[in-house]
């Protein structure tokens, strides 16, 4: 008997409260649709080594398109992943500063020769469950700031269960970060997200990144403070779909190359639903 009432106990602790309000997060993937976001991706990067300072100040905007091609039994979405056009900005040093519009322009200047190559075709295909699990991806071209920029991220990974307000979980990934002597040394990551608040059929949840893995020397976490970002996800939960994204990384590193060094990263990262 006392078995059985400490699992009731046990139960009640880690259930939501009794009658409070859960959510069931999925996506959900029609054949034929057409999502666009319009995408805005600003990195500033200051960087000094033996009190000599570099500034790179660059700035994207982009259309991405994707269009849903298949759906099977267990509403995996299979999306192909491309982008319309690209307003690229970017600014090294005391150097004028580059531009390349695609809508107005057919010839881009140096630096930017490879991004009319990646516009207007697909990019990749990623098969995507309702939970938002890649079930597989396959790209079809090398990686260019536009891609960069555009898939910062594919989809969010939501709980197996209804979850309320309030409720936080965890994703656990691993990155893998060249090492001086031509190795890979694999760093343990996790994203957490927290569902903050749902209004109108609008989920909004929170997320930060961190690195598990511990005693990473200076180097390494120069290589990957572009990943330590937080943000906010806004979620249609009626249409299945993510309508908004804004995300940040500010981070310094000191003595990454030698006493004398240090390397600044301010990253924004912005994506909006286009309605039709």
């Amino acid at each position: 008997m006392k078995r059985i009432w400490a699992w009731i106990v046990l139960f009640f602790l880690i259930s939501p409260a009794y009658g409070e309000e859960t959510y069931l997060l999925r996506y959900q993937w029609h054949k034929g649709d057409v999502l666009e976001w319009d995408v805005t991706h600003r990195n500033r990067t200051t960087t000094m080594v033996s009190e000599t300072d570099d500034a790179v100040d660059a700035m994207t905007r982009s259309r991405k398109h994707w269009e849903v091609v298949a759906v099977d039994e267990n509403g995996v979405g299979t999306i192909e992943n491309t982008v319309v056009w690209a307003d690229m900005r970017e600014k090294n040093g005391d150097q004028p500063m580059r531009t390349f519009d695609s809508r107005k322009e057919q010839i881009p200047p140096e630096g930017f020769e490879t991004v009319p190559e990646s516009l207007g075709r697909v990019l990749a295909k990623i098969s995507i469950s309702p939970t938002g699990e890649q079930v597989s991806r396959e790209d079809f071209h090398t990686s260019t700031i536009v891609q960069q920029a555009n898939q910062a991220y594919v989809c969010v990974k939501f709980p197996e269960q209804a979850i309320p307000v309030g409720y936080s979980w965890s994703y656990p990934y691993p990155v893998y970060v060249p090492q001086p002597n031509g190795t890979l040394r694999r760093i343990e990551m996790t994203q957490k997200f927290t569902l903050e608040k749902v209004e109108n059929g609008l989920a909004t949840i929170s997320y930060g990144t961190k690195v598990l893995s511990p005693n990473l020397d200076r180097g390494t976490l120069a290589q990957i403070m572009d990943r330590l970002y937080r943000g906010t996800f806004l979620f249609d939960i009626t249409r299945g779909r993510s309508v908004m994204l804004s995300q940040k990384v500010d981070e310094t590193v000191v003595g990454f190359r030698g006493e004398v060094s240090r390397v600044k990263m301010l990253i924004e990262f912005n994506e909006r639903y286009l309605f039709q």
